[in-house]
């Protein structure tokens, strides 16, 4: 039986897998919710969400061609198990990425000798120096799109099923939200669509600013993540846009939002890299668990943080610049540990991508790069002058003086606005975590030196 595995490619357009093994006779679309991928771990209710909504449409999708799409619940060397115990031999179609990412999947597949088709860019020990071009040949290949017929088996074991209302005992950690992005190949296209025909006209000067970058932001990221549409079609479709643009500041734009989308899919190769044996913690101060209440909850007394964290909370999304203005604080200016808020920010963010994650903490959290140490009431008021996103997402601030908008606790009334005082005087607390981190940076050299010295030793005495 050929079965396509669906994991984060939640669509049908420029999905390769799915187009072969159709090809090929009757085939089992399938997607399977993984407990131990699912509870206990990063993602969230919000996630499931965005994830049951984009099933949703692409069983339609499948539908229309015939098929139909299915699920089952429990870990997938089971599910296989069954397959292969009900079929006698099976075929599994999938994307490169997904295979990467199923581990077990792929280890059951090769001990049980069946049959691994994988798709994609084949970028598994391709070298920095080789990889852009390794990736920009695959993203301008031509889209495939000849799926016309869907065969589904006739009988199928019992673990499966297609309706996903019996989901309902499936429990997931976290927060909903009532006003994120919707999940769909649909959407995605169209969120696609809106930004070519004009969204993206003040893509770079509105990147950093918090209300405006909601609207000229591409706003692709969770569509990406879940793979209602692929990168090779947005990158085709932005190209396209491009030719015809009228002027130079709008091919600007959208070539500074291809060069985003290109080095999101090379970072993406990469692989997760912080865990709970991470070092990390012993470069940080004392765990303090109300400081980190307070943070996640955007209830820290510092406006700016407060309103970024509230937003995102509320719609799953926040811009590049105060996802690392908000890291920044609460790693940086309180010297706490990343690992907790790395996991609290990933059940948050609707286009979590565990590497991309991972990625931008280590590099705000200061254990990758140098990354400034930055004074949230500074950028506050160099993105948001006049306070309208604090007074969107912060309604306790919402009557107060604008002169007051960033620094409540000068206003000579704070105490009746019922907001919080600030957790820390921001000031005293970068102050203190420069010194903290010199010191550090003194004992690598220290310690480099060292290490220097008795190579050099060895070396001499050999």
């Amino acid at each position: 039986m050929n079965i396509v595995l669906f994991d984060k490619d939640l669509r049908i357009t420029d999905h390769q897998p799915l187009s072969e093994a159709a090809k090929l006779g009757e085939v089992l679309p399938l997607y399977v919710f993984v407990p131990s991928k699912w509870q206990g771990t990063e993602l969230s209710v919000r996630h499931l969400q965005f994830v049951i909504e984009s099933l949703e449409e692409l069983s339609k999708q499948i539908q229309e061609h015939g098929g139909e799409l299915f699920f089952a619940i429990g870990e997938i060397e089971a599910v296989l198990e069954e397959l292969l115990q009900s079929f006698g031999s099976i075929n599994v179609f999938t994307h490169k990425e997904n295979a990467v990412k199923s581990t077990a999947g792929v280890k059951w597949i090769a001990e049980n000798k069946q049959q691994l088709m994988t798709y994609g860019p084949d970028l598994e020990g391709v070298s920095n120096k080789l990889l852009n071009s390794v990736l920009k040949s695959y993203l301008v290949e031509p889209v495939n799109d000849s799926l016309k017929r869907i065969e589904v088996p006739a009988h199928v074991p019992g673990i499966l099923f297609t309706d996903l209302r019996k989901l309902q005992n499936f429990k997931v950690e976290g927060r909903k939200i009532r006003f994120g992005q919707q999940g769909g190949e649909l959407k995605g296209f169209e969120t696609l669509d809106s930004f070519l025909e004009g969204r993206f006209a003040n893509y770079i000067e509105n990147h950093q600013k918090p209300i405006p970058s909601s609207l000229s932001s591409s706003r692709l990221s969770a569509y990406i993540t879940w793979g209602n549409i692929s990168v090779r079609t947005i990158f085709q479709r932005t190209s396209e846009r491009i030719q015809s643009c009228e002027s130079e500041k709008e091919k600007l734009q959208l070539e500074d939002f291809l060069s985003k989308l290109v080095s999101r899919a090379k970072i993406c190769n990469g692989t997760k890299v912080i865990d709970n044996n991470s070092n990390e913690g012993q470069l940080k101060k004392e765990w303090n668990e109300e400081w980190y209440q307070h943070w996640i909850n955007g209830k820290t007394g510092i406006p700016i943080i407060d309103a970024a964290m509230r937003s995102l909370d509320k719609t799953g999304w926040l811009n590049f610049t105060l996802r690392g203005v908000v890291l920044s604080f609460i790693c940086k200016s309180l010297l706490q540990d990343c690992r907790k808020p790395s996991e609290g920010l990933a059940k948050l963010f609707l286009d979590y991508e565990p590497v991309i994650h991972d990625f931008h903490v280590l590099q705000q959290s200061g254990i990758s790069g140098k990354g400034k140490i930055i004074n949230p009431v500074k950028v506050g008021k160099q993105l948001d002058p006049e306070g309208a996103f604090i007074r969107r997402y912060v309604p306790e601030l919402n009557r107060i003086p604008e002169e007051y908008i960033h620094e409540p606790w000068l206003y000579p009334g704070f105490y009746s606005l019922g907001y919080e005082p600030p957790i820390v005087d921001v000031v005293k607390a970068n102050k203190q975590a420069r010194l903290h981190y010199q010191r550090i940076n003194d004992n690598r050299k220290e310690s480099k030196v060292k290490k220097n010295l008795e190579t050099e030793q060895l070396s001499f005495d050999l």
